[in-house]
């Protein structure tokens, strides 16, 4: 009888892709929650600590693929519907295409949060606010409604951060952000490569 790996997300937030060997004794979730790509692997013979890696864009892509190959053999049996949702995140993720996440953005308050790092705060319509975390690092950023508490820092995608730069760029231009966001324009600049 298959086991279900410890602390599988619920489906109410992530795209899952469960893996299960044929002795069921070992297997791999791919999961997309709070912003990342994550593999989980699993045992259920001798106690072996869960290994939860974060994915990189060639690996989501390697999965993406294969998940593809497998709707295009149109196996019988085979429930699409969460393949289909996996893809689609997979694809969003890895479009270099800019969003549309920071172009109603207004950008407000931000401080240096530690030694070369900056952390701003930003107001969309509609009751939406969000922070953006940057650094040599990288950029991570959230958005919530404003009622909520704050959610986790999730490195922004590709095309999160062309969005940021060009919203930047033009509130910078514009003089309705603050000065300070020119580094994190810096920070999103070097992300993006």
């Amino acid at each position: 009888m298959p086991v279900l790996p410890p602390h599988v997300p619920l489906f109410d937030s992530a795209a899952i892709v469960v893996a299960q060997q044929a002795d069921a004794q070992s297997g791999v979730a791919v999961s997309y929650g709070r912003g990342i790509f994550t593999r989980q692997s699993w045992s259920t013979g001798h106690p072996v600590p869960g290994v939860i890696e974060v994915l990189q864009p060639p690996a989501v892509r390697q999965v993406r693929d294969q998940i593809r190959e497998q709707l295009d053999a149109c196996a019988d049996g085979l429930d699409r519907l969460p393949l289909r949702a996996f893809v689609t995140a997979a694809d969003v993720y890895l479009s270099p295409e800019p969003s549309t996440r920071y172009r109603a953005a207004a950008f407000g308050a931000i401080a240096e949060q530690a030694p070369g790092q900056l952390l701003g705060a930003v107001a969309y319509p509609d009751g939406v606010t969000g922070s953006i975390l940057g650094s040599d690092a990288g950029v991570s950023g959230e958005s919530h409604l404003a009622p909520l508490p704050a959610g986790f820092l999730a490195p922004l995608r590709a095309g999160d951060l062309r969005s940021l730069i060009t919203s930047l760029e033009n509130a910078l231009a514009a003089g309705s952000a603050a000065p300070q966001w020119q580094q994190m324009l810096t920070f999103a600049e070097q992300a993006a490569g």
